[in-house]
């Protein structure tokens, strides 16, 4: 293997591709589902049942065993879908159950620990052939394992030299598709309260996945400069849509973020949101080290497309087991997180709808291979087929391959 595809790591869906040019993941994705789920998950990490690994009477254990999530009446008196469109964002406060908020604090603990022990473990223990590639040549500093224990996305991961961008996309860190990793997490991603909620968001009968990650932020984090996310097909050029109807109708992704501990705005790795700020869709414009340089930047002189209302800045304060549900395109940041506070707990759960206009749905940021390849053999749950169904079918996504083809 070339220098080259080293360094670019593995298609984020290979089998959306004609074909694959690399031998050794094609080889890969020609054997049983059941080897990549093994490579997937080392010794080490100390997770041997994780939800890669199940079989079909263990999710419908899981189904079986559901409760609700979320209290579905509060859900419905605080979520109004005009608004929610209008502003790109809703803020659902203290909707997740006791119990949900519960089992939803201990499988991020969880899967933080399992990523904390792959990050700190021995690499040279992976079975990195059977994940598609050649052994690294480098590692990953010390300076830079130590720095990322305990929180999320702290790794360098400009190229795959080390690997990390295999274990990044064939979700070996337990950060990136954390449903695969912890039963709770899994649960939550297919639970029918969770779809519905996407259904309220997005409009539409019909959702699919497109990523999941824990957002977990130690003390002593810096904070997350602003920025907004591309949706691909054409819509991402920066051009203002004042037609909510016209908006509606985009491939959109609704990012769902769920914090089962809350957060205060005062220094506690909050949330903060521009309200009508997706409507501009111009992911490339409105990015900011912090809130003056977007004030003084992108934000100056812009109002509201459809209220008129200069755009301004808002500092969530949010209490325990709510949800904050936001638009792709809609300009977020992160707080930094004061040393003296305890680590703020997030999962990140992201579903995406068809583009009602040409009818495709633009292939997922996020799908791990094998879950792809589960899907595709039909060795999952339909409910979880259909969610992934983007990631293996090429006359669904109209023959693209990646999130942002046009």
């Amino acid at each position: 293997m070339s220098k080259q595809l080293i360094a670019a790591g593995p298609p984020r869906n290979p089998l959306l591709l004609p074909h694959i040019d690399d031998a050794l993941l094609a080889h890969v994705l020609q054997r049983p589902s059941d080897e990549l789920a093994k490579a997937t998950r080392p010794d080490f990490v100390g997770n041997p049942r994780s939800p890669v690994q199940w079989s079909r009477n263990d999710f419908t254990r899981m189904e079986g065993n559901r409760e609700d999530l979320m209290d579905w009446t509060s859900v419905l008196s605080q979520f109004d879908a005009e608004a929610f469109l209008r502003d790109g964002a809703c803020v659902l406060k203290g909707v997740m159950t006791p119990k949900a908020i519960d089992a939803w604090s201990e499988a991020l603990l969880q899967g933080q620990q399992y990523n904390d022990r792959l990050i700190s473990g021995d690499w040279k223990a992976i079975d990195w052939p059977r994940l598609g590639r050649t052994f690294p040549t480098a590692s990953v500093a010390t300076r830079d394992i130590s720095k990322a224990l305990g929180g999320s996305q702290l790794l360098p991961q400009s190229d795959d030299e080390a690997g990390v961008l295999t274990l990044r996309q064939h979700s070996v860190f337990a950060e990136y598709f954390s449903a695969g990793h912890v039963d709770f997490l899994m649960n939550v991603l297919t639970h029918p309260q969770m779809l519905d909620l996407q259904r309220l968001c997005l409009g539409t009968k019909t959702v699919y996945f497109d990523h999941n990650q824990l957002l977990s932020r130690a003390p002593g984090y810096g904070g997350g400069r602003w920025h907004s996310h591309k949706i691909g097909a054409g819509h991402d050029d920066g051009v203002v849509v004042d037609d909510l109807e016209v908006y509606r109708r985009q491939p959109n992704i609704n990012l769902t973020l769920c914090y089962p501990q809350g957060f205060s705005a005062d220094e506690d790795g909050g949330l903060k949101l521009v309200a009508g700020s997706h409507l501009f869709r111009d992911p490339t414009g409105c990015r900011a080290d912090d809130d003056a340089a977007l004030r003084a930047g992108w934000m100056q002189g812009q109002q509201h497309p459809v209220t008129g209302k200069p755009l301004e800045i808002e500092h969530l304060d949010l209490a325990p087991g709510s949800i904050v549900c936001c638009l792709s395109h809609a300009a977020h940041a992160v707080s930094p997180k004061a040393l003296e506070r305890a680590t703020r707990w997030c999962s990140l759960f992201c579903y995406r709808k068809t583009d009602e206009d040409s009818g495709i749905v633009q292939p997922p940021q996020a799908v791990p291979p094998v879950w792809a390849l589960k899907a595709q053999r039909g060795e999952l749950p339909a409910t979880l087929t259909q969610l992934l169904q983007h990631s293996f079918d090429r006359q669904l996504t109209g023959g693209r391959v990646g999130i942002f083809d046009e």
